[in-house]
């Protein structure tokens, strides 16, 4: 079963002149419409509700959540650049946290279980503290969250495929190893958030429990995926998560316009597709994705749509994606990557 979440609050949040907008979810919905994605077996959508405000205080300070509240209250109010309250924007994160939370109480009932939040604001660099990168409330934190606390769920995995750095998402775990979060991501050196080098694995409880892969500029998708295989997959194998969640992001996309990575359409559908056997391994299937980055409009869609057609068996976007799979030629500086993040982390993980 794979189940989308959807609501119209996520529409009205807008920011001026920043590209995180209602297009986005605009675009994604065209797409599932002209590929009739509602319409295969097992595939549905659901609205959600808005969780209330003081549930935020699970994972942000009651600053936090107060600040964005009194922002949408007075309108237009940018808490950082380009982090932006409109009247809608506290509704609109208060529906996007729920829509994660039921996401995650969908998948995690039944075996072969997926849900994928389609919410807006995005969430992943939301921290403890902090609004910042187009994100106030960090959406799949809140729903990790809940499963360890509600669920009894003792162990989550959370991998991060956006171009950025899932700073929040590591900020609000990085003493615990009860949520283990991997990011692969452009060099931080470059890219916003400007975090998530390979020394940053955590601390106290959670030493080693943050999992960092920099990746050099323009990555593509063999080199993408040859790092994936050699770091995400034996660390997640051994750590026998019972659900996973995927921070989904579409700007490693070559050319988007905030990005810095080079992947295509085609890569993102090898990623996911190691990640849906990943689950069956490791969880019996049971993952949650949530919307996060994604700014190249031309290619959006069909990302989109590339990412969700390993949990279709019957919707196949590309028949041969292996044959069109991108190689930026960065091996050696990747590899010294590896070698150094493989010293960091032996005494936790054996990876190759």
């Amino acid at each position: 079963m794979l189940t989308f979440i959807e609501h119209e609050d996520y529409l009205k949040h807008k920011m001026p002149q920043i590209l995180e907008n209602p297009r986005r979810l605009k675009i994604i919905q065209k797409a599932m419409s002209e590929n009739k994605i509602l319409d295969f077996p097992n595939v549905t959508s659901v609205s959600p509700e808005a969780i209330e405000e003081k549930e935020l205080h699970e994972i942000h300070t009651e600053q936090l959540v107060e600040t964005v509240k009194h922002g949408s209250m007075i309108g237009m109010t940018a808490i950082t650049g380009d982090t932006i309250t409109n009247e809608f924007t506290f509704q609109a994160g208060l529906r996007a946290v729920g829509g994660t939370k039921l996401a995650a109480e969908l998948a995690i009932k039944q075996p072969e279980s997926a849900a994928f939040a389609l919410v807006r604001p995005p969430g992943h660099h939301a921290t403890k503290r902090n609004a910042m990168g187009f994100c106030f409330f960090n959406n799949g934190a809140f729903a990790a969250n809940y499963l360890i606390k509600e669920h009894n769920v003792k162990r989550i995995a959370i991998i991060d495929i956006d171009n950025h750095f899932g700073n929040g998402t590591a900020d609000l775990f990085y003493d615990r190893s009860d949520i283990l979060t991997l990011s692969l991501h452009a060099d931080p050196r470059f890219s916003f958030p400007f975090q998530g080098r390979i020394t940053e694995i955590g601390e106290r409880e959670g030493e080693g429990y943050n999992i960092c892969v920099p990746l050099p500029l323009e990555t593509g998708d063999k080199e993408y995926l040859s790092a994936f295989d050699k770091v995400i997959i034996p660390i997640v194998t051994d750590y026998k998560p019972e659900i996973i969640f995927v921070s989904t992001g579409y700007d490693g996309l070559l050319g988007d316009p905030y990005g810095h990575l080079g992947q295509s359409v085609y890569g993102i559908q090898k990623v996911m597709e190691r990640i849906v056997e990943l689950a069956k391994v490791v969880c019996n299937g049971k993952m949650v994705m949530t919307l996060e980055g994604g700014y190249k409009f031309t290619e959006l869609g069909d990302a989109f749509l590339a990412s969700i057609s390993p949990l279709i068996p019957e919707y196949n976007f590309s028949k041969d994606p292996d044959s069109k799979l991108t190689s930026s030629g960065n091996v050696n500086k990747l590899t010294n990557t590896l070698q150094e993040l493989k010293k960091i982390l032996k005494p936790f993980w054996q990876i190759d």
